[in-house]
Parts: C-alpha cells; sequence; structure tokens
C-alpha cells in the first residue's frame, strides 16, 4: 500500500515510540517528514493534538523503503494544508573545517553561505536525508535545532 500526505507513522528507539508525519513528496530528494515532538512509552489513542503541535524538527527520510523494511509502522493520519519549508540548512565544511552554514532554497536547491546563523535561520530544519539510524540516534540523545550551531 503506497504512502499517503498526513501518513503517520511510529518508529521505535532505545527510549521510547517516536512519530514521523508524512507532508511532502520531493521528486529527487524524495519524503519529508515532520518529526512530531517526544517519545512515547505507548501510542497515543489519538494523533491529533501530537499531529497539530509543532514539530521538532523536518527532514527527508526514506519513509516507503522504511515501510517496507517495516522499520516505521503506519498508525495513524492526520491532514492538514502544508507547504513545505522554503529554506534548509546544513554545515557548510571543507577539509574537516567549518566555514559557515549553507541556507537552501527547497524549490531551486541554490545556497546561500553565512558564517553565522540569525535567530531565524537556527530554526530551519537539516538538508539533506537522515536515514533510520541517524533519526534513532538523534532522538535518543535528544537533538534539537537549538544544539546545532
Amino acid at each position: 500500500m503506497r504512502n499517503k500526505i498526513g501518513d503517520i507513522f511510529e518508529i521505535n528507539t532505545p527510549k521510547g515510540k517516536a512519530y514521523l508525519h508524512y507532508i511532502y513528496k520531493d521528486p529527487t530528494i524524495g519524503d519529508l517528514v515532520r518529526v512530531l515532538p517526544g517519545l512515547h512509552c505507548e501510542r497515543p489513542a489519538n494523533f491529533d493534538k501530537l499531529a497539530g503541535s509543532k514539530e521538532r524538527y523536518m527532514i527527508y527520510f526514506p519513509l516507503a523503503a522504511a515501510n517496507k523494511q517495516k522499520i516505521v509502522e503506519k498508525v495513524g493520519s492526520y491532514l492538514f494544508k502544508f507547504e513545505k519549508p522554503k529554506y534548509m540548512r546544513t554545515e557548510h565544511i571543507v577539509k574537516g573545517e567549518f566555514l559557515g552554514w549553507h541556507i537552501i532554497n527547497t524549490d531551486t536547491w541554490q545556497r546561500q553561505l553565512v558564517k553565522s546563523l540569525n535567530s531565524e535561520q537556527k530554526q530551519l530544519s537539516p538538508w539533506g536525508i537522515w536515514n533510520d539510524t541517524l533519526l534513532v540516534e538523534n532522538l535518543v540523545a535528544d537533538w534539537n535545532l537549538e544544539k546545532w550551531g
């Protein structure tokens, strides 16, 4: 069965269950998900409150492959009008040296280099694709946008 925009998926971590909300399909980079707040001992009975709250961050994630391999499980759906973020960010590191941040326009993939982030830029989600291992490691470590740069 194909994944649909609005589907909610559960992924297990050593510290509890995390939830991903599928919100956008990019023809090149793939599935964009909102990583919903918290790690949970038990699956919520209703996802409206959780999915209606502010996400931790958004990431591109190989959702179809993870679902096929049973790394994630579809557990619900939450529909609302969503626009993909206009900008995301990534570290610009050359030969091991941090040179600043690339702010990426998600429509054109054009990059703008900035030496340091302003408060608005610190709220930008990471650009690139995370696999399940990286996602789980970051969830367990309570990684967040504020700690990142």
